[in-house]
């Protein structure tokens, strides 16, 4: 098999919503927004999660992906640690912020389990945000930024309409729907990652933010802060 086809299903199995750094825990505000009922149907998740792939993904995770690739191929600690900390700055609340963090030092535990050498020099930037552990393993494996991209997108995605099937809840017909839906975006949105300049990165997404900050203080739930 080709040594980058292999590193491609290695970092797919990383990126699952399921395993192993426990993205399926977290809503990102969709438990709020469906219980305020801003979220209640296929439409208006498709609505609020398509949104959230152009304005998030496009202008904040992705280039900050990107960047981070660029600075771990070229071994720039300076530059690593300065889109590290842009990142964290994006994130608009405390609970996002914490995902980040956690989920950070989840994937960080699970790379130093695959091969111990790969996170070496690089554990206080790794431990601090997932996007730097899947770009580190990413320039190890010679996984092509690009397909990186199109990795974190479906699997973000994904774990949103998981999050929406659970929450509203929708059958697994209609998750399928969405999602099939949803998917046709992600190639343009990382087209438009790729190309997008410095100025441009970090987009406000106030309803993500309001959605977010009053899941921490629900009362009840089944999502994490």
């Amino acid at each position: 098999m080709n040594i980058n086809h292999l590193g491609l299903l290695r970092l797919m199995s990383l990126m699952s919503p399921t395993l192993p750094i426990g993205g399926f825990t977290y809503s990102q505000g969709i438990e709020k927004a469906v219980e305020d009922e801003w979220i209640a149907d296929v439409d208006s998740a498709y609505e609020w999660l398509s949104k959230q792939l152009y304005y998030g993904l496009t202008y904040t995770d992705l280039p900050i992906l990107k960047r981070l690739y660029e600075a771990y191929g070229s071994n720039n600690k300076d530059e690593v640690s300065r889109w590290s900390q842009i990142l964290l700055a994006c994130r608009e609340t405390s609970e996002l912020r914490q995902e980040e963090t956690n989920r950070g030092r989840a994937l960080t535990k699970v790379l130093e389990a695959l091969e111990d050498s790969i996170t070496m020099g690089w554990e206080d930037t790794i431990n601090t945000n997932h996007l730097s552990g899947f770009a580190l393993i990413s320039t190890h494996w010679n996984i092509p930024i690009s397909e990186l991209l199109l990795g974190y997108s479906w699997s973000w995605l994904e774990n949103q309409v998981s999050a929406v099937v659970k929450i509203i809840p929708l059958g697994q017909t209609q998750g399928q729907q969405l999602l099939h839906k949803l998917i046709d975006l992600i190639p343009e949105i990382v087209d438009q990652a790729m190309t997008l300049d410095e100025e441009n990165i970090g987009m406000s997404q106030p309803a993500l933010a309001i959605a977010s900050s009053l899941h921490e203080t629900q009362y009840t739930r089944i999502f994490r802060s």
